[in-house]
């Protein structure tokens, strides 16, 4: 009985604690801050899919690089198409594949929608 007595007393108390701890607080002047957040709607931002044609006979890398950096990778043969993830805005696009040497470097702007890109094989001797 004085088992139960103490644990329940012990319960009580941490409780009690618990509800007097301090809470979070958010400081009362942002402006002094010299942060600068950078927000995008998503809801509001029309994000463009990738679409590739990979003819190669290994894997086809490509990557976006501009304000956001992308990569992907098409393992399967054929056309693929990725997810809408892509930002609107100018990018560098590389592109190179396991099965030749070399990569492919151009400038494309994206708006939204579908990016297609050709179809990419390697060069046959």
């Amino acid at each position: 009985m004085k088992t139960l007595r103490f644990f329940t007393i012990v319960l009580l108390a941490v409780l009690v604690i618990t509800t007097w701890s301090p809470a979070y607080a958010k400081p009362a002047d942002t402006s002094s801050t010299s942060t600068t957040s950078f927000t995008v709607d998503l809801a509001k931002t029309k994000l463009a899919r990738l679409r590739v044609t990979n003819k190669t006979g290994g894997t086809l890398y490509v990557h976006f690089a501009g304000k956001f950096n992308y990569s992907f990778a098409a393992s399967k043969q054929g056309k693929t198409t990725f997810d809408a993830i892509i930002q609107p805005g100018k990018y560098t696009v590389t592109v190179s594949t396991s099965a030749c040497k070399g990569q492919l470097n151009f400038q494309r702007n994206v708006k939204g929608g579908t990016v297609g890109l050709p179809g990419f094989r390697c060069k046959s001797k």
